[in-house]
């Protein structure tokens, strides 16, 4: 009896950690994140989430998304007080999405209606594809209940090394992460920018951590000590943003 429960233990872990895909098991997953950081076409933001809805949150695009392995679609807006003032018409707008399959990715974004359909959203637009920097410490914290706000921070730059940015985010990030739990952080997750087969590593690196409140998180990024140690981690002064979840019904899934 010991034995067979062991064996079945051992089959369930399987079944549990496979996935499905195309009818044949694999035993990996890998996700990929699709940023796409730009300005906005539309002269409001209102007009702005009309067109959005209209074209990538339209049910039957959602769909073809999702079924080549769009896993998240997500929209944001800066902060206040993080807009550029010279920008005109309804401003900066980000996209993160979560695909489990580059395959599918390509396959959806090279459909022209797709190009056309971000056109109308997007004046100008950077799409970049990152994935999960491996051996870059990461973590996913609970949120207490009741606090619904989410404030997206993106530090983005070019590291000097692989390794070395390795040992300096990864310390960074042990020795802060109490601070940041402190100051409202529920996630971080560190990527690299994928780079094409055959081509150089990617070092440009891409941090991107979750808080629940903005005056929280910014003690914790005026932390003379934490600006210090993230200076050391990238070859040339990193570019920073921060969003928040715009006003308004948004299709997001």
């Amino acid at each position: 009896m010991r034995k067979g429960f062991k064996m079945n233990q051992a089959q369930n872990s399987r079944q549990n950690t496979a996935q499905m895909t195309n009818g044949q098991l694999k035993d990996t997953l890998s996700l990929y994140l699709l940023t796409i950081q730009g300005t906005l076409s539309s002269p409001t933001l209102e007009a702005a989430r009309t067109i959005h809805n209209q074209t990538a949150g339209d049910p039957n695009n959602v769909a073809a998304a999702q079924s080549l392995g769009d896993l998240s679609h997500m929209v944001y807006v800066p902060i206040a007080g993080m807009a550029s003032q010279s920008q005109s018409g309804a401003g900066s707008f980000l996209i993160l999405d979560v695909w489990d399959s580059m395959e599918g990715l390509n396959q959806f974004f090279a459909n022209p209606a797709v190009q056309h359909q971000a056109g109308q959203i997007f004046a100008t637009r950077d799409p970049v594809v990152w994935a999960p920097a491996d051996g870059f410490l990461s973590y996913n914290l609970p949120a207490p209940y009741g606090q619904n706000n989410r404030i997206v921070t993106m530090v983005r730059g070019k590291l000097r090394s692989l390794d070395q940015g390795k040992a300096i985010h990864n310390t960074i990030v042990a020795s802060h992460i109490g601070g940041a739990r402190r100051s409202s952080d529920i996630s971080h997750q560190a990527y690299l920018r994928l780079a094409p087969p055959n081509s150089p590593e990617a070092l440009e690196f891409l941090a991107i951590d979750v808080f629940l409140d903005a005056a929280k998180m910014g003690e914790f990024f005026a932390n003379p000590a934490f600006q210090q140690a993230l200076g050391e981690l990238f070859a040339a002064a990193p570019v920073d943003s921060v969003w928040i979840h715009p006003s308004g019904d948004w299709v997001e899934w």
